[in-house]
């Protein structure tokens, strides 16, 4: 079984990753929650990136490594443009995990580069080469009324597709996410994510 199909397999594990922060704060927090295919929550883990900087990639990196587990099958994340434009390399994740990588949000880009230009007057350009290398922007149906943008690397489109449709259970947003968002979210207003 390759990694690509192992996402599709009755027991699939996915890693979710998801951003919650602060206006003004200097980090975001991200959340992550390993979830089963049958939805079972098994594993969770937390980090913090830097709002306009450039650590996102080695956080989500660092993460997969803190969790030490091999029985994952992949990693999903709510988009790959976090806390003001740390944008994840997702062929590095992939690269440094073995692991297929997809990226999930529910609007695509608009003008990235003219906002990347407007807030980064001098080091817009390595930024905006970081989000071209993750490739093109693809419109993923999960249902009838559903449709969420995705970029991936480590596996096809169809298979995106259908570990959309088997982590996804209300509404369009798939259950790793959600969850992930809501332990990300539940660290910020504690404060516990120091």
């Amino acid at each position: 079984m390759t990694p690509e199909t192992s996402l599709l397999k009755r027991a699939a594990r996915l890693l979710g990753i998801a951003e919650s922060g602060l206006m003004g704060a200097s980090h975001s927090v991200l959340g992550g929650i390993v979830i089963r295919a049958d939805l079972i929550i098994d594993g969770i883990i937390w980090s913090k990136v830097t709002v306009r900087g450039m650590d996102a990639t080695e956080t989500i990196i660092s993460m997969v490594q803190r969790l030490a587990r091999d029985d994952l099958n992949g990693i999903m994340i709510h988009g790959c443009v976090l806390a003001g434009y740390n944008i994840i390399d997702l062929s590095e994740v992939y690269k440094a995990t073995n692991l297929p990588v997809i990226s999930i949000t529910g609007e695509p880009h608009e003008d990235l580069e003219s906002h990347l230009k407007s807030t980064f007057p001098s080091g817009w350009k390595a930024r905006l080469k970081v989000a071209r290398r993750n490739g093109e922007m693809h419109s993923i149906s999960i249902d009838n009324q559903n449709t969420v943008y995705g970029q991936f690397i480590g596996c096809k489109k169809q298979i995106v597709k259908g570990v959309l449709k088997r982590f996804t259970h209300f509404g369009g947003i798939p259950e790793p996410i959600r969850v992930a968002r809501i332990l990300a979210r539940a660290l910020v207003k504690n404060e516990l994510y120091e």
